[in-house]
């Protein structure tokens, strides 16, 4: 499925499947994704601000440059997820699940620290 650039902003995505979805440049300010699956889903520079994540599978995910700032990472799965050069905090990073092929922002790869 293929939705670059669309805007999702506030929208009820709970237990949504996203999975291997191009949403490049989505803007999910904001929205409930808690549950979703959004595995192998490209989400480069998706605007996620906000967003309520928790719990979902987030495995192997594109999610370089994309901004999660204040978004609700509670159980989510980034476990092979490339997070780099997003924008997002250590302290939510902390609340989510990671694994030793989960790139960081830093384009570090490895268990957080």
């Amino acid at each position: 499925m293929i939705l670059t650039d669309t805007n999702f902003t506030e929208s009820k995505l709970k237990k949504a499947n996203f999975q291997n979805s191009d949403l490049s440049g989505v803007n999910f300010a904001r929205a409930d994704l808690s549950q979703a699956s959004l595995r192998g889903a490209n989400l480069g520079r998706a605007y996620l601000t906000i967003s309520n994540l928790e719990g979902a599978d987030l495995r192997g995910a594109n999610l370089n440059y994309a901004t999660l700032s204040n978004a609700n990472l509670k159980g989510a799965n980034l476990c092979g997820a490339d997070l780099n050069g997003a924008r997002v905090s250590n302290e939510q990073l902390a609340l989510a699940r990671t694994n030793w092929s989960t790139v960081y922002p830093n384009g570090k790869r490895g268990l957080m620290r």
